[in-house]
């Protein structure tokens, strides 16, 4: 084997350890969402309450996830760049976290989950920066592939650990994913040294020779003058796809944030019960990504997300009428796979979709802050806005709301024109590498 051969070999068994920085992220933020909904709505009784507090981690990540990941550019250690971040952050966020539940009044439940939002944000881009300082940019789409997986094996985890609330009760069980968060951290310790990582030793040595340290900095357009681009774009469809985002998202992250507490109030379920339920949606979408992401290249992309949308649409409406009779799990688990299918269909093309409306691979890092943009506010408002629309409809109505955003988004993508035009192998390969690079 060539000496080009070997430094470009994908060390799949590596990048999975790797993936243990955001498993541990995901994993904690499952149970969280699957859990403290219901410790809110003890408190503060309206949905549109509980929905305001549930984005605060959104709010937190916006404003902090893009400063520390700057900083974390410019960090120089003998631990290397991302690494000193991640041994603060997760043994904090899993103090915080295991805090949550001694709760004995409001204030300190909200104080336990700002720390935990604040000490999670310090180290998630980190977390997933890590894998690009290791994975050259040639096998980047698998290691993204892998980072992505250990994540979603991260959800599904969380959600399922709900199972397990009558046996063993709250305390123990956000103490038991505590702990899972610091092993994860130490077999990450022990097995990944980042100071021996490509791009940190790339950095090393060019810094070596010009004799000063590198500061990395941003040469992409603000955020203003991406949009007045967009807005004067001839064709809208660039516009669309992100109203489409905005929307489907609105109506996703409602019904996340307070689904644990419709299966309580509406469906008469154990809140451990009642916390499993997006686990329904998440082992199929794990299941099915990667198959419905060849199905799309096929029948095409804006297709394959209506498709998606459709099927959250259906699925919602048949949800709410199993809901009006307290279906059991069992029953519910029917629209619920489906859901996830649906995620899959939708969540998988809409940023390539973006990337591709991009004019020029210049512009793709761009975009892809614009896509981050819309779904980080969808994030913000999304609880908020569903959970108010709940309260003035009744608890019965949480899923029809959400249905209700993924009907303008639907709208939406009618007006999406382009995204699936077909490249040059020059311009294939220049956005491949712009992507890659990301």
């Amino acid at each position: 084997m060539s000496e080009t051969k070997k430094a470009v070999k994908f060390n799949a068994g590596h990048t999975f350890i790797i993936g243990l920085a955001f498993f541990s992220s995901e994993i904690a933020w499952a149970l969280y969402n699957a859990q403290v909904p219901l410790l809110l709505e003890s408190y503060v009784g309206l949905l549109g309450f509980v929905g305001f507090w549930m984005a605060l981690d959104n709010i937190l990540g916006v404003i902090i996830q893009p400063i520390m990941g700057s900083i974390s550019d410019n960090t120089r250690t003998k631990f290397g760049r991302r690494m000193p971040y991640l041994i603060i952050g997760i043994p904090l966020g899993a103090l915080f976290f295991s805090l949550i539940p001694t709760q004995t009044s409001f204030l300190m439940l909200i104080l336990w989950m700002f720390l935990f939002g604040l000490s999670m944000g310090f180290y998630r881009s980190q977390a997933v920066s890590l894998m690009p300082d290791f994975v050259r940019p040639v096998n980047r789409s698998k290691g993204n592939a892998i980072i992505n997986f250990m994540g979603g094996i991260g959800v599904a985890f969380g959600y399922g650990f709900s199972l397990l609330l009558s046996l063993v009760g709250l305390q123990l069980l956000f103490l038991v994913i505590s702990l899972i968060m610091v092993v994860a951290l130490i077999v990450l310790l022990l097995t990944i040294k980042e100071k021996d990582s490509f791009s940190y030793q790339l950095i090393l040595e060019t810094e070596a020779k010009e004799g000063k340290k590198i500061k990395e900095k941003k040469t992409t357009p603000g955020l203003i003058e991406s949009i007045k681009d967009i807005l004067s774009e001839e064709d809208k469809s660039t516009l669309f796809i992100l109203l489409a985002i905005f929307f489907w998202f609105i109506g996703y992250q409602g019904i996340v944030a307070l689904i644990t507490i419709y299966g309580v109030n509406v469906l008469g379920y154990e809140p451990g019960l009642a916390g499993f339920l997006p686990f329904l949606v998440t082992v199929p979408l794990l299941i099915s990504i990667y198959p419905l992401a060849i199905l799309a290249t096929k029948i095409g992309r804006r297709k394959a997300i209506k498709i998606g949308i459709i099927l959250w649409i259906s699925m919602l409406i048949v949800a709410f009428f199993l809901g009006l009779f307290q279906a059991s799990l069992l029953i519910m688990a029917f629209p619920l796979v489906f859901l996830g299918l649906g995620w899959a269909l939708i969540n998988t093309n809409s940023i390539v979709i973006v990337w591709e409306l991009a004019p020029s691979e210049k512009k793709i890092g761009t975009y892809t802050g614009l896509y981050y943009f819309f779904s980080y506010m969808a994030a913000i408002l999304g609880p908020m806005i569903v959970g108010g629309l709940t309260d003035l409809l009744g608890q019965p109505s949480l899923l029809l709301n959400g249905a209700f955003f993924f009907i303008i988004a639907f709208i939406m993508m009618l007006f999406v024109k382009r995204g699936e035009a077909e490249l040059t192998e020059e311009e294939k390969l220049a956005k491949k590498k712009a992507i890659q690079e990301i």
